[in-house]
């Protein structure tokens, strides 16, 4: 099996194998890797933390469909040598090649060759000297250097790229030439990753928002957990302005959208949810917007949906709400003719109950084998019984985090139906705890996490102690004056006393 080296993008690197794996899927492409290159994939420590991958795929056209779908994928090269060093790389190349091969390699053909570095930064002049150190090898023999090919011309063009790796932890330091790479590369691109639908799909061109709208590039890495593919029904329960079923429509889906606020799905007659699907030519897919509670579902016990793909409601920018009657207010019926306009009354929902109920929906309404993908608050102390668990659900992967402060974050949670729905034993009012998970979950108060924790330590509290202490310290300290003001008064008034009785003897 042909191997090819995979440059990932820097960011988001526990999502980089999940997502690559998921696509695989997709196209039922067998793609193998070195188990333990993982460690340096999904390192968050800069000093071993690297983008690039070797993996081993049947064929060239299985890399470009991957590259086809996956966005954190910046590009996958067919390596032809690499080394520490740049000299090493002529070194491999007159080593490993026969001449002749690399003479007519590239006969009626036409070349470009560009530098990039991990870690690092080179000018112009810079990269046309290490261009140059590679003039040697015989592989220039033939060709035409080409730097703008035409379309027709592209069949025939080859891209060769240096590469260079000096880790993350080399960013930001004065360039030094004694610093070496960790590793150079030298080979020809294959293909691009899909980063063109970020643009496409960015949010500034989008004409209705929302405080909570999904960034296009997590939307996209979200349907590609979810497995979404043309002719696929997708659902998100939680639809708010519909970042999820507008990419999953984009990818051929059939999407549908559920929420409890009328308000996130019709901000006016004339810009609404349905407005950016008709912006992107996609309301042949999209087949409307449902207005329900989620913790009492509209839907029936019957496996429908391929895919279920939300961002719960979790307190932060906007709390969840489900329908019920306020304590301090009576039940009231609404008459006959109010009852099909009547927005009911809405009470707190907790975060622990909108993953539970998340879960069964989905145990009720995915195939067997469909996916539920969502995203979870988490924080620091985040432990593996914090996550919501049913019986009917396979864990996939929640090791996907997406750091937003030194307080909390949130987890791509992916899991798959395994087994069909059984009202009778299924039911969560039936399931115990350890089939529930979420034991003492860290995101069942997050506000308080948010706004007053920091790394463990409940500030609110601490505050209130010190400005109790304060409070007390000063009062303790009137008191003192008070008492040494009585004293002082009571002395003089002896004093006083005295003298009288002096003068009086």
């Amino acid at each position: 099996m042909p191997k090819y080296l995979i440059s990932f993008v820097q960011q988001y690197a526990s999502f980089r194998i999940h997502e690559l794996e998921s696509v695989a899927r997709i196209f039922n492409i067998d793609i193998q890797y070195n188990k333990e290159d993982l460690e340096f994939i999904e390192s968050l420590d800069p000093e071993i933390e690297t983008p690039f991958l070797y993996v081993t795929v049947n064929s060239e056209e299985d890399i470009k469909k991957i590259c086809t779908r996956s966005v954190l994928i910046k590009s996958v090269y067919s390596i032809w040598a690499e080394s520490p060093l740049l000299d090493g790389i002529l070194n491999e190349l007159h080593n490993n090649y026969d001449k002749k091969f690399l003479s007519n390699y590239m006969i009626d053909k036409t070349f470009k060759i560009e530098v990039e570095s991990y870690g690092s930064k080179y000018n112009q002049k810079e990269k046309l000297e290490m261009m140059h150190r590679l003039k040697d090898t015989p592989l220039w023999d033939n060709g035409q250097c080409l730097m703008n090919p035409t379309e027709e011309q592209m069949d025939k063009h080859i891209l060769w790229y240096i590469l260079t790796d000096f880790g993350v932890e080399r960013q930001g330091l004065v360039k030094d030439f004694t610093l070496l790479p960790r590793k150079v590369y030298f080979g020809q691109r294959i293909a691009k990753g899909n980063r063109d639908d970020i643009i496409k799909y960015n949010l500034s061109d989008r004409k209705y928002l929302g405080t909570t709208s999904m960034d296009p590039e997590l939307s996209l890495v979200s349907a590609n957990m979810g497995l979404v593919q043309k002719g696929h029904f997708v659902l998100d329960p939680f639809v708010g302005t519909g970042s999820f079923i507008l990419v999953a429509s984009h990818f051929g889906a059939q999407t549908v959208g559920c929420d409890i606020d009328i308000k996130a799905m019709r901000k006016e007659e004339n810009c609404n949810l349905e407005t950016n699907f008709r912006d992107h030519g996609l309301t042949s897919q999209f087949l409307g917007t449902i207005l329900c509670d989620n913790s009492c579902p509209p839907w029936r016990i019957n496996s429908m949906f391929d895919s279920i793909i939300t961002d719960p409601p979790y307190g932060i920018r906007a709390g969840a709400r489900k329908v019920g009657y306020k304590e301090n207010r009576k039940f009231v019926p609404v008459p006959e003719g109010l009852r099909r306009d009547h927005i009911p009354q809405c009470i707190d929902y907790s975060v622990p109950e909108v993953m539970a109920d998340l879960l069964e929906l989905a145990a009720k309404t995915l195939i067997v084998g469909g996916r539920l993908v969502y995203w979870l608050p988490t924080t620091p102390d985040y432990k593996e019984t914090d996550l919501p668990r049913h019986p009917c659900l396979k864990l996939i992967t929640a090791s996907c985090l997406q750091i937003l402060t030194n307080r909390w974050g949130r987890r791509l949670v992916t899991m798959e139906k395994i087994i069909e729905y059984n009202d009778s034993i299924h039911n969560k009012s039936l399931l115990v705890q350890e089939d529930l998970g979420q034991v003492d979950p860290q995101h069942k108060d997050l506000r308080a996490v948010v706004f007053w924790r920091k790394m463990g330590t409940n500030e609110k509290t601490k505050k209130k102690e010190q400005k109790k202490q304060s409070v007390e310290s000063f009062k303790n300290k009137l008191n003192n004056n008070d008492v040494i003001k009585n004293n002082n008064s009571n002395s003089n008034n002896n004093n006083e006393n005295n003298i009288e009785n002096q003068v009086e003897k």
